[in-house]
Parts: C-alpha cells; sequence; structure tokens
C-alpha cells in the first residue's frame, strides 16, 4: 500500500498546471460585457431578405402547385459514372467512359405552424399534410433555392422520406432523400 501512494505522489509531480496569464490582467479590449433580455428567433422573413441567412427551397409540381419551405438545409453529393476494364498482366484499370451521374441530396425541413405570418403554438399538422402531399407525388418537382442553383439542380425526383413524431413541440423535422433530374433528347439515326 506505501508503494502504491508513493508512486501516485511521485506521479502528481510529473504535471503541473500553472495559470496561463502571468502578472497580466484580462483583456477585455472585445468590449463590455452588458445583460440583455433573452432572444428569440426572429421569425418574420423580411427580417432576413438580404440577409443570405436563410436559404428557402421551393417546390413546385407539375399542376403548378408550389410549396415555400423557409426552414431548409440542403447537403449534396455526386458520384461519377466510371466504366472500368483490367488488363491481364498490368497493374490498375483502364478508364474507358467518363460521365457525371446524378446529384443525391439530402433536405432537412424543419415544418412549423404559422398563423396571420407568426408562429403558432399548435403541431404542425396542416403543414404536414401539404408538404406530404408534393411528397408523394409520383413525378420530378421542379426545385428551387440558392444552394442548389449553384449546382444547376432545377428538379430532383423523391426517393424516400422520414418523419419521426415530435410532439413536445411545435416544430417538425422531416428528411428528405432526392435524386437530381434533367430533361434529356434521345435522338435516333436510324428509322
Amino acid at each position: 500500500m506505501t508503494a502504491a501512494s508513493a508512486a501516485v505522489q511521485l506521479k502528481s509531480g510529473l504535471y503541473r498546471l500553472y495559470a496561463a496569464r502571468a502578472n497580466a490582467a484580462p483583456d477585455y479590449s472585445g468590449g463590455a460585457f452588458s445583460a440583455g433580455e433573452a432572444s428569440q428567433p426572429i421569425t418574420d422573413k423580411s427580417y432576413w431578405e438580404g440577409r443570405y441567412a436563410l436559404c428557402a427551397l421551393t417546390l413546385r409540381r407539375s399542376d403548378g402547385r408550389t410549396l415555400e419551405m423557409v426552414d431548409a438545409v440542403c447537403s449534396i453529393g455526386r458520384q461519377r459514372n466510371i466504366v472500368t476494364t483490367a488488363m491481364v498482366g498490368m497493374d490498375g484499370t483502364i478508364k474507358e467512359y467518363i460521365n457525371e451521374g446524378d446529384y443525391q441530396l439530402n433536405i432537412l425541413l424543419g415544418v412549423t405552424p404559422l398563423q396571420g405570418g407568426s408562429i403558432a403554438d399548435e403541431y404542425p399538422e396542416e403543414e404536414l399534410r401539404e408538404l406530404r402531399a408534393f411528397l408523394d407525388t409520383k413525378e420530378a418537382l421542379e426545385v428551387h433555392s440558392a444552394f442548389l442553383d449553384i449546382f444547376d439542380i432545377g428538379s430532383i425526383v423523391i426517393k424516400d422520406f422520414s418523419v419521426q413524431q415530435d410532439t413536445a413541440s411545435n416544430y417538425q423535422q422531416v428528411s428528405i432523400s432526392a435524386l437530381s433530374d434533367e430533361g434529356y433528347n434521345i435522338f435516333s439515326t436510324e428509322y
């Protein structure tokens, strides 16, 4: 027992914590601290216009119905289609054909109930029903957001979506997985 306690005392001598500032006062040149009211999220879209903080996502069906989602976060990825051929006696492969694949999109939406332009304290039942009508569409949807425009994505096809019930607040998350869709013209020279 005494050997163990001696070892613990010797180990504590190996590390010592010193004050980060010796002989210097803290620097508060960034400004004075002041107390204020607790902040609340700003839900008025006009407040954020021109600030480039929110990136609204608009969906449009072929029948002309549109749905704008203000609380949307997108992530995209793209994999190239490459045909490779292994040659006997050679290291590596020959890349014969390379083209771009579809963009894979993951979209996270926040659905909240609105009454008169303000967030209401109730579950967003009607908003979810409206969103579901778009998600159940069995055709490509036109899509617009400043973020997706950077990658020239103007049309998507919904692969799947998931919703986990959240009744603790008036906010419901919806996760969507989609693929980009582009119009193609295929021509045949054989008649």
